[in-house]
């Protein structure tokens, strides 16, 4: 039987878990699932950094080869999306992450691990959670970055299952 994935999100100062989320929306507020027109980012500021990850679920004997890359939507004007991969949890905040920008092909994709660090997440294994490390994505503007909403992106998330 195959895995079976979904979205999660960590929000707050104590770390709520929020499994299958419905959208990565970025937005001004610490916040699972949001609405980007009630928590609008100002031209120059940031949005809150969202910190997801990836869950198994279902009878699957191993995954691995995890990456993550945005893979199509165009960034408006002083728009960049930055992202790191296996990020350690803190408390979302609208302060810059000095994280890279995010990788725009499988070829330079970020690699991701087991939440535990390994580099497959084995089925049943001692001490596994089937989740994967931390994704830290910030959506970051400028001053010249125009009102409204921005165009939407793509993220790709790939795995490999055996």
């Amino acid at each position: 039987m195959p895995s079976v994935h979904s979205w999660s999100e960590s929000n707050g100062s104590g770390e709520v878990v929020t499994d299958g989320i419905a959208n990565i929306n970025f937005g001004s507020n610490d916040s699972y699932n949001l609405a980007p027109a009630s928590y609008l980012i100002t031209a120059g500021a940031n949005s809150f950094k969202k910190y997801i990850r990836c869950k198994f679920t279902s009878t699957y004997t191993e995954i691995s080869n995890m990456k993550f890359w945005k893979s199509a939507g165009a960034l408006g004007t002083g728009e960049v999306i930055t992202a790191a991969a296996n990020a350690t949890f803190a408390t979302p905040s609208a302060g810059a992450s000095g994280d890279s920008a995010i990788p725009t092909t499988e070829g330079t994709a970020l690699a991701l691990n087991s939440a535990e660090g390994a580099a497959t997440i084995v089925y049943g294994g001692s001490g596994v959670s089937g989740y994967t490390g931390y994704l830290r994505l910030q959506l970051q503007t400028t001053e010249s970055t125009p009102a409204g909403a921005v165009a939407q992106k793509t993220l790709t998330f790939q795995f490999d299952e055996v």
